[in-house]
């Protein structure tokens, strides 16, 4: 964790930096450390992704669930990332329509997590009913 911040600082200040000399180049800055950042925080979530798949083993959850999860996480933290990159080139009108579109994938991405639980629910008053 410490290298991450030491990589936000270090970007965040040649950024300032930039941004007295060129505009442009502190926006690529500025978006360089955010892939950086972003790249960086994929590989610690590897591990973590281990053990929930082993936990949805466990305990008989369906892996396409938890995959519609890993998704829906992962369309979440990149338009929020597009999203920010886009407000902080001033484009005000691309971010609002990045974030409606990630959030149109999100909700696409739930439907089969979704249909699941009303099945799941359907058998379960099925069985309490008979």
């Amino acid at each position: 964790m410490e290298r991450m911040i030491l990589i936000a600082l270090i970007g965040s200040v040649t950024a300032i930096q930039m941004r007295a000399v060129r505009r442009e180049y502190a926006l690529l800055i500025g978006a360089a450390t955010g892939i950086v950042l972003l790249v960086s925080g994929i590989a610690r979530f590897t591990g973590l992704s281990d053990w929930f798949r082993r936990t949805c083993e466990t305990y008989g959850v369906p892996t396409e669930l938890f995959a519609s999860i890993l998704k829906i996480l992962g369309i979440a933290y990149l338009s929020e990332f597009g999203v920010n990159l886009a407000k902080d080139a001033g484009q005000q009108t691309i971010a609002w329509d990045l974030e409606l579109g990630g959030r149109i994938m999100i909700l696409s991405s739930a439907l089969p997590a979704v249909v699941t639980l009303l099945e799941t629910g359907a058998a379960l008053i099925r069985e309490v009913g008979s």
